[in-house]
Protein backbone atom coordinates (compact mmCIF):
# COMPACT_ATOMS: atom_id res chain seq x y z
CA UNK A 1 0.00 0.00 0.00
CA UNK A 2 1.01 3.42 -0.59
CA UNK A 3 2.16 6.03 2.20
CA UNK A 4 0.15 8.87 0.55
CA UNK A 5 -3.10 8.33 -1.27
CA UNK A 6 -2.35 11.78 -2.93
CA UNK A 7 0.99 13.72 -3.56
CA UNK A 8 1.47 16.95 -5.44
CA UNK A 9 5.24 17.48 -6.34
CA UNK A 10 7.15 20.92 -7.66
CA UNK A 11 3.54 22.52 -8.08
CA UNK A 12 3.99 25.91 -9.53
CA UNK A 13 1.42 28.43 -10.51
CA UNK A 14 2.29 31.62 -12.40
CA UNK A 15 -0.40 33.23 -14.62
CA UNK A 16 0.43 35.49 -17.35
CA UNK A 17 0.96 38.77 -15.92
CA UNK A 18 3.80 36.83 -13.73
CA UNK A 19 2.34 37.05 -10.65
CA UNK A 20 3.20 33.45 -8.83
CA UNK A 21 0.21 32.30 -6.85
CA UNK A 22 2.50 28.59 -6.49
CA UNK A 23 6.23 28.18 -6.00
CA UNK A 24 7.59 24.39 -6.00
CA UNK A 25 4.69 23.52 -3.60
CA UNK A 26 5.05 19.82 -2.15
CA UNK A 27 2.19 18.39 -0.72
CA UNK A 28 0.76 14.67 0.30
CA UNK A 29 -1.88 13.52 1.87
CA UNK A 30 -2.43 9.95 3.82
CA UNK A 31 -5.78 7.94 3.60
CA UNK A 32 -8.18 8.38 6.59
CA UNK A 33 -6.78 11.96 8.32
CA UNK A 34 -8.06 15.32 8.43
CA UNK A 35 -5.21 17.10 7.47
CA UNK A 36 -5.39 21.37 7.67
CA UNK A 37 -3.92 23.41 5.16
CA UNK A 38 -3.28 26.41 7.09
CA UNK A 39 -2.20 30.20 5.47
CA UNK A 40 -3.13 33.61 5.47
CA UNK A 41 -5.63 35.01 2.92
CA UNK A 42 -3.78 35.48 -0.48
CA UNK A 43 -0.97 32.62 0.46
CA UNK A 44 -1.91 30.45 -2.30
CA UNK A 45 -4.23 28.00 -1.11
CA UNK A 46 -6.81 28.03 -2.82
CA UNK A 47 -5.10 28.03 -5.77
CA UNK A 48 -3.38 24.86 -5.56
CA UNK A 49 -6.48 23.52 -4.57
CA UNK A 50 -8.16 24.41 -7.73
CA UNK A 51 -5.01 22.67 -9.11
CA UNK A 52 -6.21 20.08 -7.43
CA UNK A 53 -9.49 19.74 -8.29
CA UNK A 54 -8.89 20.35 -12.01
CA UNK A 55 -9.92 24.01 -12.16
CA UNK A 56 -6.01 25.35 -13.27
CA UNK A 57 -3.67 23.82 -14.85
CA UNK A 58 -0.30 23.85 -13.06
CA UNK A 59 2.38 25.67 -14.62
CA UNK A 60 4.78 23.14 -13.74
CA UNK A 61 4.79 19.72 -11.72
CA UNK A 62 3.07 16.64 -11.10
CA UNK A 63 -0.39 15.11 -9.03
CA UNK A 64 0.20 11.79 -8.05
CA UNK A 65 -3.13 9.43 -7.01
CA UNK A 66 -2.93 6.32 -5.18
CA UNK A 67 0.78 6.40 -6.67
CA UNK A 68 0.02 6.90 -9.84
CA UNK A 69 0.51 10.18 -11.73
CA UNK A 70 -2.91 11.88 -13.22
CA UNK A 71 -3.53 15.21 -15.04
CA UNK A 72 -6.89 16.76 -14.43
CA UNK A 73 -8.10 18.82 -17.32
CA UNK A 74 -11.71 19.96 -15.71
CA UNK A 75 -13.31 19.29 -12.21
CA UNK A 76 -15.33 16.65 -13.87
CA UNK A 77 -12.17 14.48 -14.10
CA UNK A 78 -11.20 15.21 -10.56
CA UNK A 79 -14.79 13.89 -9.41
CA UNK A 80 -14.30 11.33 -11.78
CA UNK A 81 -10.82 10.48 -10.00
CA UNK A 82 -12.87 10.48 -5.78
CA UNK A 83 -11.96 13.77 -5.69
CA UNK A 84 -14.38 16.40 -4.32
CA UNK A 85 -14.83 20.00 -3.47
CA UNK A 86 -16.77 21.89 -1.13
CA UNK A 87 -16.11 25.63 -2.40
CA UNK A 88 -16.08 28.54 0.24
CA UNK A 89 -18.94 30.25 -1.80
CA UNK A 90 -21.68 27.51 -2.34
CA UNK A 91 -22.12 26.13 -6.22
CA UNK A 92 -26.18 25.96 -5.25
CA UNK A 93 -29.16 26.76 -7.13
CA UNK A 94 -31.43 28.56 -4.60
CA UNK A 95 -34.41 27.76 -6.92
CA UNK A 96 -33.72 23.92 -6.93
CA UNK A 97 -34.82 21.53 -3.88
CA UNK A 98 -32.22 19.97 -1.51
CA UNK A 99 -32.62 16.55 -3.94
CA UNK A 100 -32.39 18.74 -7.20
CA UNK A 101 -29.47 20.11 -6.27
CA UNK A 102 -27.95 17.26 -5.07
CA UNK A 103 -28.06 15.00 -8.44
CA UNK A 104 -27.57 17.93 -10.70
CA UNK A 105 -25.90 16.64 -13.69
CA UNK A 106 -25.84 13.08 -12.36
CA UNK A 107 -29.73 12.74 -12.55
CA UNK A 108 -31.52 9.11 -12.10
CA UNK A 109 -33.88 8.15 -15.62
CA UNK A 110 -37.20 6.22 -15.63
CA UNK A 111 -37.00 5.66 -18.95
CA UNK A 112 -36.57 9.04 -20.89
CA UNK A 113 -38.15 11.14 -17.69
CA UNK A 114 -35.69 11.91 -14.35
CA UNK A 115 -36.92 9.80 -11.82
CA UNK A 116 -37.42 12.51 -8.95
CA UNK A 117 -38.76 9.84 -6.23
CA UNK A 118 -35.50 7.66 -7.01
CA UNK A 119 -33.38 11.21 -6.49
CA UNK A 120 -34.82 11.85 -3.03
CA UNK A 121 -34.10 8.46 -1.87
CA UNK A 122 -30.54 8.77 -3.11
CA UNK A 123 -30.30 12.53 -1.08
CA UNK A 124 -31.67 10.69 2.06
CA UNK A 125 -29.36 7.55 1.83
CA UNK A 126 -26.35 9.51 0.98
CA UNK A 127 -27.50 11.08 4.08
CA UNK A 128 -28.15 9.28 6.39
CA UNK A 129 -24.98 6.58 5.93
CA UNK A 130 -22.65 9.55 6.62
CA UNK A 131 -24.92 11.40 9.37
CA UNK A 132 -25.29 14.38 7.61
CA UNK A 133 -29.38 14.14 6.98
CA UNK A 134 -30.63 16.64 5.12
CA UNK A 135 -34.31 17.23 3.82
CA UNK A 136 -35.07 16.34 0.38
CA UNK A 137 -38.23 18.31 -0.94
CA UNK A 138 -36.67 21.56 0.80
CA UNK A 139 -35.92 24.46 -1.44
CA UNK A 140 -32.16 25.34 -0.94
CA UNK A 141 -32.87 29.17 -0.87
CA UNK A 142 -35.07 28.65 2.23
CA UNK A 143 -32.34 26.72 4.44
CA UNK A 144 -29.93 28.05 6.98
CA UNK A 145 -26.46 28.45 5.55
CA UNK A 146 -24.87 25.43 7.54
CA UNK A 147 -27.63 23.11 5.76
CA UNK A 148 -26.59 23.97 2.50
CA UNK A 149 -23.10 23.41 3.36
CA UNK A 150 -23.90 19.80 4.30
CA UNK A 151 -26.52 19.64 0.88
CA UNK A 152 -22.88 20.32 -0.79
CA UNK A 153 -21.04 17.44 1.12
CA UNK A 154 -23.72 14.93 0.33
CA UNK A 155 -23.49 16.45 -3.31
CA UNK A 156 -20.11 15.14 -3.38
CA UNK A 157 -20.12 12.21 -1.03
CA UNK A 158 -22.77 11.14 -3.75
CA UNK A 159 -20.83 11.95 -6.63
CA UNK A 160 -18.11 8.90 -5.41
CA UNK A 161 -15.97 11.89 -3.63
CA UNK A 162 -13.30 9.61 -1.54
CA UNK A 163 -10.88 13.03 -1.38
CA UNK A 164 -13.11 15.92 -0.15
CA UNK A 165 -11.55 19.37 0.21
CA UNK A 166 -12.89 21.76 1.99
CA UNK A 167 -12.43 25.32 0.91
CA UNK A 168 -12.65 28.14 4.45
CA UNK A 169 -15.63 26.01 5.93
CA UNK A 170 -16.21 27.73 8.68
CA UNK A 171 -15.71 31.32 7.24
CA UNK A 172 -19.81 31.42 6.68
CA UNK A 173 -20.76 29.24 9.74
CA UNK A 174 -21.73 30.04 13.50
CA UNK A 175 -20.07 28.82 16.56
CA UNK A 176 -22.82 26.19 16.57
CA UNK A 177 -22.64 25.33 13.44
CA UNK A 178 -18.41 25.15 13.25
CA UNK A 179 -18.65 22.48 16.02
CA UNK A 180 -21.21 20.28 14.27
CA UNK A 181 -19.12 20.49 10.94
CA UNK A 182 -16.03 19.38 12.81
CA UNK A 183 -18.24 16.05 14.10
CA UNK A 184 -19.28 15.55 10.77
CA UNK A 185 -15.78 15.49 9.27
CA UNK A 186 -14.86 13.19 12.19
CA UNK A 187 -17.82 10.82 11.22
CA UNK A 188 -16.33 10.96 7.57
CA UNK A 189 -12.94 9.96 8.37
CA UNK A 190 -14.04 7.26 10.65
CA UNK A 191 -16.19 5.86 7.64
CA UNK A 192 -13.00 6.19 5.70
CA UNK A 193 -12.95 9.30 3.74
CA UNK A 194 -9.77 11.16 3.34
CA UNK A 195 -10.54 15.45 4.34
CA UNK A 196 -8.78 18.53 3.40
CA UNK A 197 -9.78 21.46 5.58
CA UNK A 198 -8.22 24.98 4.40
CA UNK A 199 -8.71 27.40 6.82
CA UNK A 200 -6.71 30.62 7.31
CA UNK A 201 -7.96 30.48 11.31
CA UNK A 202 -5.09 29.06 13.50
CA UNK A 203 -7.65 27.82 16.36
CA UNK A 204 -9.35 25.36 13.90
Amino acid sequence: MEEYILEMRHISKVYGNGIAANRDVDFNLKKGEIHALVGENGAGKSTLMKILFGMEPPSSGEILLRGEPVRFSSSKDAIAHGIGMVHQHFMLVDELTVAENVVLGYEPKKGLVIDWDKAADMTREVGQKYNLEVEPGLVVGDISVGLKQRVEIVKALLRGAEILILDEPTAVLTPQETRELFAELKHLRDAGHTILFISHKLGE
